[in-house]
């Protein structure tokens, strides 16, 4: 025919102009391809979600030590949760490093998948997934441990009185609030290396050498 076309789902046939089509990247499909890039790379990525798992249990440790405090009559000390808004913070600034470290790794990845035909909206999606998930590993296992922590050492001290009543209501509240945290600092903190892998030009990253 002379000229790429693009057929659409409805059968319309729309023209095109002699380019390689685009590849889009169901949701389905860039989450395998994280899961792959993470199986890949297990021990920087085991790293990065443990940072991530030890502020949030941090986090989540203090909560629970302030939530038992104030039901058993004492004032939790003010410095708490200002150490634990560091300590994410931290967190956070450990997370960016962590995903420029894993774009310039990939540069010819990242490179051969824009060639193929990804488009930058494909690849800030599979690095932002890829965060995510990090984030929720990280964030779920480190709000158990957290929470755990907690309750062990305070009823050790002060037995059944941890369990007070509506306070699985209230432990529940603490660890979905941590694991949200964990999953929004990891995908703000990978925004910025997730656009700058988006708009890598293919040729120069192809030609990039680690």
């Amino acid at each position: 025919m002379g000229k790429a076309e693009t057929v659409h789902m409805s059968g319309q046939v729309e023209p095109g102009v002699g380019e390689i089509g685009s590849i889009k990247f169901p949701i389905s499909d860039a989450f395998k391809y994280c899961l792959e890039s993470i199986r890949k790379r297990f021990t920087r990525t085991m790293i990065t979600s443990l940072s991530v798992l030890l502020s949030i249990a941090f986090l989540v440790s203090l909560m629970t030590m302030s939530e038992i405090l104030a039901r058993i009559g004492s004032a939790p000390p003010q410095y708490q949760m200002w150490v634990a808004v560091i300590a994410i913070l931290v967190c956070g600034v450990g997370i960016v490093n962590s995903m420029l470290m894993s774009v310039t790794e990939r540069y010819k990845e990242i490179g051969t998948i824009k060639c193929l035909g990804a488009t930058d909206t494909a690849v800030l999606e599979i690095f932002l997934i890829e965060a995510l998930l990090l984030g929720l590993i990280g964030g779920v296992i480190g709000a158990i441990v957290g929470w755990l922590s907690a309750i062990v050492i305070y009823y050790v001290q002060y037995g059944p009185l941890v369990f007070f009543e509506g306070a699985i209501a209230r432990y529940m509240y603490i660890i979905g609030t941590a694991i949200g945290i964990a999953v929004l600092v990891s995908v703000a903190a990978a925004a910025y290396p997730s656009l700058y892998a988006a708009k890598l030009k293919p040729a120069e990253a192809l030609r990039y050498e680690v």
